[in-house]
Formats: structure tokens, sequence, C-alpha cells
């Protein structure tokens, strides 16, 4: 590109236009355009995994899949062994519905699977952010509703941490099993 510019051959019109075009370019762009990293965005469920028998300790559910509880059913944690996930909660409606399915296997035989359903029930809250971010949902009152399978189920109790869903600092729920 120096040499463009030294070269002598290149009328000084060729310049100016070339000149304008960069301008143009980079001015195309504004703010606004592009949704900045940090940038407050809907949130999803912050929910860690605990012992049952000792609330304070972290406890792994090994191979864990978290599916959307409805026709077009979808994996949204897929076979993982972890102590916390985050899940989305459903921006068009006030509940949320999923099945958490754990599954044992021993050596390369499946032992259980066993499936608890889990609705989480909030008041929603639209906010518009700007132009290139658009807007955001926040969640309020959070509670939950744990179908009963009497010792079927693997979820032994479930505690709601923060009530309100409007950052992904730290849990909203935590699954005792």
């Amino acid at each position: 590109m120096l040499y463009f510019w030294k070269n002598d051959n290149v009328s000084m019109f060729k310049k100016i236009i070339f000149l304008i075009l960069i301008i143009f370019a980079f001015k195309g762009c504004t703010r606004d355009d592009i949704c900045p990293d940090g940038t407050a965005v809907t949130p999803n469920l912050v929910v860690v995994f605990k012992d049952f028998a000792n609330p304070i300790n972290d406890k792994k559910v090994t191979f864990l899949t978290v599916l959307t509880d409805n026709s077009d059913s979808i994996a949204i944690v897929n076979i993982e062994s972890t102590d916390s996930i985050l899940i989305p909660l459903n921006t068009n409606s006030d509940t949320s519905r999923y099945l958490f399915k754990r599954t044992i296997f021993n050596g390369t035989d499946t032992i259980s699977r066993n499936f608890d359903k889990l609705t989480f029930i909030y008041t929603r809250k639209n906010g518009y952010v700007n132009r290139a971010c658009g807007f955001k949902t926040e969640f309020y009152d959070l509670d939950f509703d744990l179908e009963n399978q009497g010792t079927e189920n693997w979820i032994k109790q479930v505690t709601i941490n923060r009530d309100t869903v409007n950052d992904e600092n730290s849990a909203h729920v935590t699954i005792l099993h």
C-alpha cells in the first residue's frame, strides 16, 4: 500500500478516491452495530448440584443430560459429569419444563436411566439494551415444581438460592441428590 501511495504514476485523483473509500469503509460501522462483550443479555439459570447427605459439599452428577420437556425436545446439557450447569429459561412463557436424566453405567453396560421432571415458574420482564444487542429478559419470583415419582426420584431436594435471575454470577438453584 505504501508503494501505491508513493508511486508517481498514480494520479492524484485516484489517490483521493482511494482515501474516500477507506474513510467510508470505517465510517459504515457505528458503535451500536456490534453488541460488545460484557453487555447485559438474557441470563441463564445457574444450577449447582450438592450432596444430599452433606449439603455443603458439591457432588457431580455422572452422565447428566438435561432435555426440554416439550414436543420438540432439545438437549441443553448432553451426557456430562458436572456439579453445575447453565440452562436457559423460556423468554416466551412463564414456565420452563426440563427433564433431568441421570444415567449410571457399570463398565459398558447401562445400569439405570432415571428421569426427573422439573418445572421452573417465574415472572418475566423484558428490557431494551440497545440496537445491536436487542432486548433482554430478566426473571423474577423464581419457583419450581418437582414431579414426585416416589422413590424413583434421583433429585431429593431443590432449593431456590436467588429468586431473581438477572445475572450468572452465582447459583440461583441448588439440587441435592
